[in-house]
């Protein structure tokens, strides 16, 4: 084989190699990547003690919705706003507490979907509407 023939053969050698080497870095990036995805789908640690929290906070706070119905109801209709308002708020109340329940028992694996439903029920008491808007 002469210098030429050597030259080529080297240059092929090298050409597989890169390509061998490029093949196994993409394919060990693609595994630690799916590994990563893998961990932070199945524990969500951080929404979980979030939603926990947030269980926690709205037992503790689920009273609050009848001074709320109450102003929000009474600045509306100043003498049927009491009654409204303090059954409302009662009923809102329950709901609350219900959910916070609910979240803290299922270690925060519950979704949000019962506090999108409207904007009087919002995640947290003090997010909900507590005066009209004009």
């Amino acid at each position: 084989m002469n210098n030429a023939g050597k030259v080529k053969m080297l240059a092929v050698l090298a050409v597989f190699s890169i390509v061998l080497f490029n093949a196994a870095a993409a394919e060990s990036k693609a595994v630690a990547e799916q590994a990563q995805a893998t961990e932070c789908s199945s524990c969500s640690c951080e929404k979980n003690f979030y939603n926990m929290g947030r269980g926690l906070v709205n037992i503790l706070t689920c009273w609050l919705e009848v001074p709320r119905c109450l102003v929000y109801h009474n600045s509306q209709v100043p003498v049927m706003g009491a009654v409204v308002g303090a059954c409302e708020g009662a009923g809102l109340t329950a709901i609350r507490a219900f959910a916070g329940v609910a979240d803290f028992l299922s270690f925060g694996f519950m979704t949000d979907s019962i506090y999108e439903t409207s904007y009087d029920f919002r995640e947290w008491v003090w997010d909900s509407r507590w005066i009209p808007q004009n």
